[in-house]
C-alpha cells in the first residue's frame, strides 16, 4: 500500500537520481565498492571476530558527503516541494526524529544518499539508473521514512552462556535469543560483553559464550519535532533487571555454570528503517561469569527452566527463608572463581535448606546437612548415588567447609566423590557439592510448584 502523493514524490526523486547518478557518470565514470573503516560501527567478520570495517560499501566522491551537496541539484527542490506537501513527511524533513524518548535531528539529504543513492549503486556496481531497482529501493524507503510506529526492543546480554536452542520463550514476552549484529554492535560499545582479545584499535574478539541476551520488544510511536511535555510512563528503561535475575537463577538450578547478566540495553530492531540513531544504555556495574564453567543450556532442559523461572515468583517461594537464603547462596557460588569459596557459599546454601527441613534433634549441623541430604535426594534420577554415599559425601563436604573457613590449611587427602572414590581434588568435590545444592533446590521448588498447582501451559 502507498500513502497519498507517493506516486508525485516517486517521480520527483526518480528525476533527482537520474541527474545525480548521470553526473557521477560522467565526472567519475565507475563507483568504487569495496570495505570502508567505520569507527562508530562494529561488524562482524566471524563467530567472534568484530571489526571496525564495513565489509561492502560505495566509496562516494569526496564531495557527496559534504552537507548540502544534493541541494546543489537543481531536481533537489522539487523533492523538497513534494515532501512538504505531505501532512505526515513534510514535518519529518530535516527535523528531529526517533520516539518521544529520543530524538535526533536528521538531514534529509544525506537520508536520501544513503537509502536511496547507495543502495542502488551497491546493487547495480554502477551509475547506470536502473528503474526496476529504483522502485524497490525508494517503496522501501518511503515506507520506513514515514513509519507510524517503530519496533524498539530491550536487551540485556548474558555472559558465560551458550544453548542448543535458537531461542527460549518465557512468559511477558521475554525471549532469551542470540543478539543481532546490530545489538552486538551496541554491546561492544557500551562494554555489556567482554572483549577477549582486540587486533589493534579497530578488531575485538567476543567469545560466543557471551553473545546472548534476554530481550523484550515494544512498538513505540514515531514522533518528529521538539516536543516539550514528555508522558511519564513513555518508553520506561530498564525492565528487564527482575526477569534476569530469575531467569539466571533458574538456568543456575537447572544448568548450573557461571551466567550472568550485564548491561540493560535499548535499541530498535535491526530489520526497519533507522528512526532511532544508536543505543541507550544503563551503565550499570557487574561481576563476570568463569567461562571455563560456562552455563549450557540444552533444549531437553528447556521446560523445566521455564517452570523453575515461573517458581520463583511464587509468593510462597519468596516467602521461604531458608529456600531463599539457599538459592541466593548457590547462584553466589557459581561466579566464584575460588574452590574453597564456591565450597563456603555451598555449604552456607546447605546449612539453611537441610537443618531446617530435618529433624534430629541434638545432632551436629554437619550430620543434620549429610541426613537431609540423603533424605531428599535419595531418589533423584540426577544423583546417581545411595543415600549412605550422598551422606558420607556431605559430612566430608562440611568438615572441609569448616577447614576453610577457620584457615585450617587445605586437607583435602580425605576428600571423596559422591560415588565413594577418593579424590585430593577440591574442585571436583566442589562440582559434586553444586550438583547436590542444585537438585536439592530444585526439589524444594518443585514441591512448592505442586502445592500451588502451577501449570506451565497456563502460565505461557
Amino acid at each position: 500500500m502507498t500513502s497519498p502523493g507517493f506516486d508525485e514524490r516517486a517521480a520527483a526523486v526518480e528525476r533527482l537520481v537520474r541527474a545525480v547518478l548521470g553526473r557521477l557518470a560522467s565526472e567519475v565514470g565507475s563507483p568504487r565498492i569495496d570495505r570502508l573503516s567505520d569507527n562508530q560501527h562494529w561488524w562482524r567478520y566471524g563467530q567472534e571476530s568484530f571489526v571496525g570495517l564495513r565489509p561492502r560499501a560505495w566509496l562516494m566522491p569526496p564531495d557527496v558527503p559534504i552537507v548540502g551537496w544534493l541541494d546543489r541539484i537543481p531536481e533537489m527542490g522539487a523533492v523538497r516541494a513534494s515532501y512538504a506537501a505531505d501532512p505526515v513527511l513534510g514535518p519529518r524533513v530535516d527535523a528531529l526524529l526517533g520516539t518521544i524518548a529520543s530524538r535526533a535531528a536528521r538531514n534529509f539529504d544525506w537520508l536520501l544518499i544513503q537509502h536511496v543513492i547507495e543502495p542502488m549503486v551497491l546493487a547495480t556496481g554502477s551509475y547506470e539508473f536502473r528503474e526496476d531497482v529504483f522502485w524497490r529501493v525508494y517503496a522501501q524507503f518511503e515506507l520506513g521514512f514515514g513509519a507510524a510506529t517503530v519496533t524498539m526492543v530491550e536487551f540485556l546480554p548474558l555472559n558465560g552462556f551458550e544453548s542448543t536452542m535458537p531461542r527460549l520463550e518465557l512468559p511477558g514476552g521475554l525471549v532469551l535469543q542470540p543478539m543481532s549484529d546490530g545489538q552486538m554492535d551496541h554491546a561492544i560499545n557500551a562494554l555489556a560483553v567482554p572483549r577477549v582479545a582486540a587486533s589493534g584499535v579497530n578488531g575485538v574478539q567476543v567469545s560466543r559464550l557471551d553473545q546472548w541476551a534476554l530481550t523484550r520488544s515494544r512498538v513505540v510511536e514515531v514522533v518528529a519535532g521538539h516536543v516539550d511535555v514528555m508522558p511519564p510512563d513513555t518508553d520506561q528503561f530498564p525492565t528487564l533487571l527482575e526477569p534476569a535475575s530469575w531467569l539466571i537463577t533458574a538456568l543456575r538450578i537447572v544448568c548450573g555454570g557461571s551466567a550472568i547478566t550485564t548491561r540493560p540495553l535499548y535499541a530498535q530492531t535491526d530489520d526497519e528503517f533507522p528512526i532511532v540513531r544508536g543505543a541507550r544504555a544503563a551503565l550499570t556495574s557487574f561481576g563476570a561469569a568463569d567461562n571455563a564453567r560456562p552455563t549450557h543450556l540444552m533444549s531437553q532442559d528447556a521446560e523445566t527452566v521455564r517452570i523453575v523461572y515461573l517458581a520463583l515468583g511464587l509468593p510462597a517461594v519468596q516467602q521461604d527463608r531458608s529456600l531463599q537464603v539457599a538459592i541466593r547462596r548457590l547462584v553466589a557460588a557459581g561466579t566464584r572463581n575460588d574452590d574453597g569459596d564456591r565450597l563456603i557459599d555451598l555449604s552456607i546454601a546447605a546449612e539453611a535448606l537441610f537443618i531446617q527441613r530435618v529433624n534430629l534433634a541434638g545432632a551436629s549441623k554437619g550430620n543434620k546437612i549429610a541426613a537431609g541430604a540423603a533424605q531428599m535426594l535419595s531418589n533423584d534420577p540426577q544423583i546417581t548415588a545411595d543415600p549412605t554415599e550422598i551422606s558420607d559425601f556431605m559430612a566430608e563436604i562440611y568438615r572441609a567447609r569448616n577447614a576453610e573457613i577457620h584457615g585450617d590449611g587445605q586437607p583435602y587427602g580425605r576428600l571423596r566423590r559422591l560415588s565413594g572414590v577418593p579424590t585430593e581434588s577440591l574442585a571436583l568435590a566442589v562440582a559434586e557439592a553444586e550438583l547436590v545444592m542444585r537438585r536439592a533446590v530444585h526439589m524444594v521448588l518443585q514441591d512448592h510448584v505442586t502445592a500451588h498447582g502451577l501449570a506451565l501451559a497456563a502460565q505461557t
